[in-house]
């Protein structure tokens, strides 16, 4: 029974000095999310009709971006600044226009001037408006006449 004891007292001593031997050890994971910069453009008008008097046919087009932009327009037809729609059937009947964008009264340039910069993270919502700078007469060629708005966002 002594050497039954004794080696009972040797267990538990190797067992306790192996529990108090045990040590810990841990590792980390990083998480992390990547968003990649993105723009879009939407809701863009279909066409904008020009009325043959001096008022103004309006469009619009959204512009969301999720970091700051950069945005500036242009047209098809242009001169310099002046723009102008032209006839589908004979290119040298023109027709001058004043064509302005603009975010809640801002203008946006159309053809020349820097480019507007905007911090983005908002859904930006921008006016088209496009008007004869002189109005048709009587003897104004009939036909289509037209002209494109080019919109480019920088991001």
């Amino acid at each position: 029974m002594k050497t039954l004891t004794k080696i009972t007292l040797v267990a538990i001593a190797a067992l306790s000095s192996a529990l108090t031997q045990a040590a810990t050890t841990s590792a980390s994971i990083p998480v992390s999310l990547t968003i990649t910069e993105k723009c879009t453009i939407s809701d863009v008008s279909t066409n904008i009709a020009i009325p043959n008097d001096t008022t103004s046919g309006t469009g619009a087009f959204k512009v969301t971006c999720n970091t700051p932009y950069s945005i500036r327009t242009s047209t098809t037809n242009t001169s310099d600044a002046a723009t102008f729609v032209k006839s589908t059937t004979n290119s040298s009947h023109k027709l001058n226009t004043n064509i302005t964008v603009d975010l809640n009264g801002t203008a946006v340039p159309v053809n020349v001037g820097a480019a507007l910069s905007q911090p983005g993270l908002t859904v930006d919502t921008y006016n088209v408006n496009a008007a004869l700078i002189a109005a048709v007469v009587s003897t104004t060629p009939a036909g289509t006449y037209n002209d494109t708005l080019n919109i480019s966002v920088d991001y």
